[in-house]
């Protein structure tokens, strides 16, 4: 990298998994509910993966779950989270809160087409802008050399790979549509002047951390 190139890492971690992801809600962006108490040790093994990553800001989705992943990731750390509402979750529209079985024919075809303004909620071109205006927020407002928590969604993150994975741009629609988002998974997104790119896919906690490390990217 060239020298005076700002540089910022950002390390993106899905909530844990809800009582409605637990119970098979749909929930977006309209609906929220609490870490299943289960879920909690998984937050605690992403929290221990990233144990002595240093990390100057974090910004959370301002829906409930994912403020309290991240009061569970900051545990001891001094640093207070800033609400950014791009981050949240792709909203379902009045799919939100129904119970996925009944609702599975129409909440899978509105998924396919990653459109679901038929039912008041989102089409995919607006998830994706808020990406792109989110993670140019966060980088603006890094130094260079900082490491950047980010707490937020299973299914914005897809719009995080379509955005900045590697390869063409069909082939990152496909992987986008299929990639499986385990909660409190973490994946690595590196920014500097030229752009913004996935390094590490979501893994799981201890997955990311060896990957991170055998890539020299984590202490």
């Amino acid at each position: 990298m060239k020298q005076g190139v700002k540089r910022v890492d950002f390390l993106y971690v899905r909530h844990g998994r809800t009582e409605f992801n637990r119970d098979r809600i749909i929930q977006g962006a309209d609906v929220d509910s609490p870490l299943a108490p289960e879920s909690l040790g998984a937050v605690r093994d992403s929290a221990r993966a990233l144990g002595d990553v240093d990390f100057a800001r974090c910004y959370v989705s301002p829906l409930g779950r994912a403020r309290q992943t991240a009061s569970i990731l900051l545990e001891g750390r001094g640093l207070v989270p800033t609400s950014l509402p791009d981050l949240r979750e792709f909203d379902f529209g009045t799919l939100d809160g129904k119970p996925y079985e009944r609702y599975r024919l129409r909440f899978s075809a509105c998924f396919m087409a990653q459109d679901f303004s038929r039912y008041g909620g989102e089409a995919g071109a607006q998830v994706r802008a808020r990406v792109r205006s989110a993670f140019a927020r966060m980088y603006e407002e890094a130094q260079d050399g900082d490491n950047v928590l980010v707490v937020a969604h299973g299914a914005l993150f897809r719009y995080v790979l379509l955005e900045f994975g590697e390869g063409p741009a069909l082939v990152r629609k496909v992987r986008s549509e299929t990639i499986r988002v385990p909660n409190a998974g973490i994946a690595l997104v590196t920014g500097d002047e030229s752009g913004f790119f996935l390094r590490v896919r979501v893994l799981r906690p201890r997955e990311f951390r060896a990957r991170a490390r055998g890539l020299g990217l984590l202490p």
